[in-house]
């Protein structure tokens, strides 16, 4: 049974009156401990997928239409206090630019402990030792020390990493991770892509994973749906769809990775 559900979605945007069709009768489904990668060019509608999947956008004057279950829970007609255990108990978001999501006047165990405290039981010393083992787990070095710091000073890989265990500290089932590694330079972007692989198989969490950059989605991703003006126009396995695309947009992301390859090696040499 899938963990999550996904029938004919539907996003609407209405500006004045003019009304934008972002995502457009759009499916799909994730099973538990598998990845799923959404890809498609700027404004394709990835994001709006991602965050209707719990309701996050404001309404006005986004209008979200069809079916989300999760977990066997029916979420776009939840009430709030259903909601209220979805997000971050059952789906967590991860992303991309860190530094906008920590708030910088709390250190960053203060902001993890609150979310360890949020979504379980454990409350002062054995929600502040939890929240200590997250850091840990993510790889943060001396994380008793760190639990004190604050996010300026924590390089964009750390944050990224303590949003990472904040997202987890609920222990949920899906982890959405939109675009987790853009603002991140080379080398950080693959410790961070192997600590989400790595995660995902000890913790057998699904991940949504929104991206546009096939490298990523080719290294991490079991399944890939592309999106093309709203619509999910192809999906299968990694290895199939990107070795032999049938849609036209799928072929021009292929072509635009094919030609950044070629600059970053143009470059490089």
């Amino acid at each position: 049974m899938p963990l999550l559900t996904v029938e004919k979605l539907s996003v609407r945007y209405r500006t004045g009156r003019t009304i934008v069709q972002a995502v457009d009768q759009v499916s799909f489904t994730i099973e538990p401990g598998e990845i799923l990668a959404l890809v498609g060019e700027s404004g394709c509608g990835k994001t709006s997928v991602a965050l209707a999947l719990t309701t996050l956008l404001p309404s006005p004057p986004a209008q979200v239409s069809g079916r989300v279950t999760v977990n066997g829970v029916s979420v776009l007609d939840a009430a709030e206090a259903a909601l209220r255990r979805i997000r971050g108990g059952t789906i967590a978001y991860v992303f991309q630019e860190p530094a906008t999501s920590l708030n910088p006047v709390l250190t960053i165990g203060a902001q993890l402990e609150e979310a360890v405290v949020l979504h379980t039981d454990l409350r002062d010393h054995a929600a502040r030792g939890e929240a200590i083992a997250w850091l840990r787990l993510v790889g943060i070095p001396s994380p008793e020390a760190r639990f004190h710091a604050y996010p300026h000073e924590f390089s964009g890989g750390m944050q990224q990493r303590a949003m990472i265990a904040m997202a987890l500290a609920g222990h949920p089932k899906l982890l959405i991770a939109d675009e987790p590694t853009t603002a991140l330079d080379v080398t950080v972007q693959v410790q961070i892509l192997r600590l989400l692989r790595d995660l995902q198989q000890r913790l057998n969490l699904a991940v949504l994973l929104i991206s546009h950059d096939l490298a990523v989605v080719e290294r991490i991703a079991h399944r890939v749906g592309v999106m093309c003006k709203g619509r999910l126009v192809e999906t299968g396995p990694v290895e199939y769809v990107l070795r032999r695309p049938t849609h036209v947009c799928t072929k021009q992301l292929l072509e635009y990775r094919a030609m950044t390859d070629l600059r970053r090696t143009s470059t490089d040499g």
